[in-house]
């Protein structure tokens, strides 16, 4: 069977999800390891060229649109993007072509945080990489609000006031520090040292805190989105992924 893409659809938290997916070329029945892809907020950004990296080396990828976003139902909710990443792992574990013993998770920003916080709870994952990860409470700053309000705008979302809320909740209760002292499965973290959005500093704390193996790459020069060396990124992370799925 040829290399094919698609999207399947989920029922997540009673709404409906639109999750796409990435499958290597191989015989008709053939599971693969596995790669969960967590995209940022809003998530115009989808790290799909690391996805097709990795579909060169024979792992498939998963990607969902969180509720609210790009498709999928319901609302957008900073609150629920744990549950909902846990309900898609499960998911996408039964999936044909998933091999549920050889799955990793990789985050970008928001997703990244997410990423951190979903392997707390799921230990059987098998690596982890948080590009950018957002933090915790130091997340919430004085600008925030007219942040949230501009970045949410393609989305189905809360007001400002309440998606703020929302947010502050989110990284208060689920800080990412506190994950990582949780989990010993290997942690990549890359990120720009000119990040205007989540400082470095957030991941030089998750390096200093993690009960695992981690490894920072630091990007001389590079913004939040890296979108000025994607090729290398793509290239690196899915080397790092293929050593350990």
């Amino acid at each position: 069977m040829k290399a094919r893409a698609g999207v399947k659809i989920l029922r997540v938290l009673g709404q409906k999800m639109l999750v796409p997916y990435h499958r290597p070329a191989g015989r008709d029945g053939k599971r693969f390891a596995t790669v969960l892809f967590l995209h940022g907020f809003p998530g115009a950004e989808k790290s799909v060229d690391v996805q097709r990296e990795l579909m060169a080396r024979g792992i498939a990828s998963v990607a969902p649109h969180f509720l609210g976003a790009w498709g999928s139902g319901g609302d957008y909710r900073f609150t629920t993007l744990v549950p909902q990443a846990r309900a898609v792992l499960r998911a996408a574990r039964r999936f044909d072509f998933v091999d549920g013993r050889r799955v990793a998770v990789y985050g970008f920003s928001m997703g990244g945080w997410a990423a951190l916080n979903l392997a707390a709870r799921e230990p059987g994952l098998k690596a982890v990489v948080a590009v950018a990860p957002a933090g915790g409470p130091e997340m919430v700053g004085p600008g925030a609000r007219a942040a949230l309000a501009r970045l949410s705008a393609p989305l189905n979302a809360p007001k400002p006031g309440a998606l703020l809320a929302d947010f502050r909740r989110a990284v208060t209760l689920r800080d990412p520090a506190r994950a990582v002292a949780r989990f010993k499965t290997p942690l990549l973290l890359v990120h720009g040292d000119e990040d205007q959005t989540v400082p470095l500093a957030v991941s030089r704390r998750l390096r200093a805190l993690a009960a695992g193996p981690v490894r920072l790459v630091v990007e001389r020069g590079g913004a939040h989105d890296l979108l000025d060396r994607r090729r290398g990124l793509a290239r690196r992370v899915a080397i790092w992924l293929a050593a350990r799925v």
